[in-house]
């Protein structure tokens, strides 16, 4: 494979093998197509499905990493369902741990694989872990080797900071580019990617939306769908499991109530359908430098002054004061 240097270049470099297929195509045309192609396997429900991207953002010391863990287990060991989830569509995973030491992987993998929910066995696939300190950028090529091998039906790239060290995750443009690098994969690749993130600073009090995720907002516009895990206010050990938009399937009002067993690691279902209110405690707002600050962030994110006050629950005039100072 030839070596490419440089995000640009390797993005340009991929893209172009896929966007060599462009067509132009009457509509009537398409949607005759449309009619003759399967509907899309799930792999968590209407959470995740195949061929799709997906941002993953957790405030830390959430459990992200290990969620991620579970979903890689529970696809490649054939369960058909997690947290009350159908899981429709099974095969090799592939977890990319850019964050992480192998030791601290191997230890956590080990408290899974004690006293898991129901037996762990890999018969006819494989789950994977891929450890690196390398960019995603250096990687990408050692990625491709490797799907061609296994074909993941699941990739979780764990995180996108962490992949992206050498972009600013802020910027609108450098972000485009990042996540073009991450779409070209998936359908180079022809699987799911699971890129996790953190959520924004001064957002724990808030009703889980996509403005959550940290850095520029283009993560959320150029993927697929996006699913949050928070904190309850309820109990330490519980967890608020949502999916915010989704292009492929309805959106949703309701949340998923998980708690996480301390001894075992794994999340275990609670309830469907909770009031999200009732445990993120949207009615305690954050403190009103927290709020100037939230809202400073969310115009360098370039949501206009209407916007902010919808996410903050503030008059229009307070937002522009706020931003005037």
């Amino acid at each position: 494979m030839t070596k490419i240097n440089g995000l640009n270049g390797l993005s340009n470099h991929l893209a172009g093998k896929i966007i060599s297929s462009s067509s132009l195509s009457g509509m009537e045309e398409l949607a005759r197509r449309g009619k003759t192609l399967a509907p899309l396997k799930r792999l968590l429900g209407n959470y995740i499905l195949e061929n799709s991207s997906v941002i993953f953002a957790a405030e830390r010391g959430t459990g992200k990493t290990l969620l991620g863990l579970q979903l890689c287990i529970a696809i490649s060991a054939e369960w058909e369902s997690l947290w009350n989830e159908p899981i429709e569509y099974h095969g090799n995973t592939l977890f990319i741990n850019c964050e992480l030491s192998e030791d601290t992987i191997s230890r956590r993998l080990s408290k899974l694989f004690e006293e898991p929910p129901r037996t762990i066995s890999f018969p006819n696939y494989r789950s994977l872990v891929y450890t690196t300190k390398n960019s995603l950028e250096e990687e990408v090529q050692a990625i491709i080797e490797m799907s061609s091998i296994h074909k993941p039906v699941l990739i979780v790239l764990d995180n996108f900071r962490v992949a992206f060290l050498n972009s600013d995750t802020n910027n609108n443009k450098e972000v485009a580019k990042a996540m073009r690098l991450i779409l070209t994969l998936r359908d180079m690749l022809n699987t799911t990617i699971i890129i996790t993130d953190h959520t924004r600073k001064h957002t724990r009090h808030l009703l889980t939306d996509s403005d959550l995720q940290s850095g520029s907002g283009v993560k959320s516009d150029l993927t697929d769908s996006d699913m949050f895990l928070r904190k309850s206010k309820q109990d330490i050990q519980y967890r608020i499991f949502k999916r915010s938009k989704s292009r492929h399937c309805e959106e949703t009002d309701g949340a998923k109530l998980l708690r996480l067993n301390p001894d075992s690691l794994w999340f275990d279902f609670v309830q469907d359908n909770i009031d999200e209110s009732q445990h993120i405690g949207a009615d305690v707002l954050p403190e009103k430098d927290e709020q100037k600050d939230l809202a400073k962030e969310l115009r360098n994110q370039g949501k206009s002054i209407d916007q902010i006050a919808r996410i903050l629950n503030r008059g229009r005039s307070t937002i522009h004061r706020w931003l005037s100072e």
